[in-house]
């Protein structure tokens, strides 16, 4: 299992981790801010690293109550895929819900009550990709549970949307025993046995590689032997 957690106070909005698509989008006061801008439609932010199952927890400060003409989305959408293969929370207009998509683009939608003490308050919205369902949680408390329309077993990104001039935040970032998190980017986000184990190769590599340039110059005899050696060790770490 594998966990990643991104906190804005450590690491600003950094292009390793997020793609900006629209609109303003910029760190602020520790939490990166997503709105239109003065004079905007929209704003959209993009996570480069990706995801497969676990739990992925978006600590969010709405700050208002749904309400008319409202359009926000917080959760696992990818635009390559569009209304495939996604899960997230939907805010569209006064309503509220938790919304699914198959790998067949069928969906299954829960209306959600908004809770006043949600409001303007930076609050973890969860959630739960498992192989069999997806629960979403608001608040500390479970919403909804979609056994029907889920996403199949895929890489996904974390993606939020805003329609609003607004002070809509993301607090933070935390996906705890994801099956697998694939950086687009080099960075030290998440946490995994693959990352020491890919760490320990490339150690493992470059001190094999001076052993063999050490050799060479003492004799050709032990050049070869080393260099052979490296090769060896080299070609079994990548297939691994």
């Amino acid at each position: 299992m594998t966990n990643l957690f991104y906190d804005p106070y450590l690491y600003g909005l950094d292009d390793n981790f997020f793609k900006t698509l629209e609109g303003e989008v910029k760190p602020l006061n520790g939490k990166i801010r997503i709105n239109t801008g003065v004079g905007g439609t929209g704003s959209r932010l993009i996570s480069t690293t990706t995801v497969i199952f676990g739990q992925i927890t978006l600590r969010m400060t709405v700050p208002v109550a749904p309400s008319t003409g409202d359009s926000r989305i917080f959760g696992l959408y990818s635009l390559a895929y569009g209304n495939k293969n996604a899960a997230y929370f939907y805010i569209s207009g006064t309503s509220f819900y938790a919304r699914s998509y198959s790998k067949d683009s069928v969906v299954e939608s829960t209306t959600i009550e908004w809770d006043a003490t949600w409001t303007a308050t930076a609050t973890d919205f969860k959630i739960l990709w498992k192989i069999d369902r997806v629960e979403f949680w608001a608040g500390g408390r479970k919403v909804a549970t979609h056994c029907t329309s889920f996403p199949a077993k895929t890489l996904l990104p974390i993606y939020f949307s805003n329609n609003r001039f607004d002070n809509f935040f993301l607090n933070l970032i935390n996906v705890q025993d994801a099956v697998q998190i694939f950086s687009a980017n080099s960075n030290f986000y998440s946490s995994s046995s693959t990352t020491t184990s890919s760490t320990s190769s490339s150690t493992s590599s470059s001190t094999s590689s001076t052993s063999s340039s050490t050799s060479s110059s003492t004799s050709s005899s032990t050049s070869s032997s080393t260099s052979s050696s490296t090769s060896s060790s080299t070609s079994s770490s990548t297939s691994l």
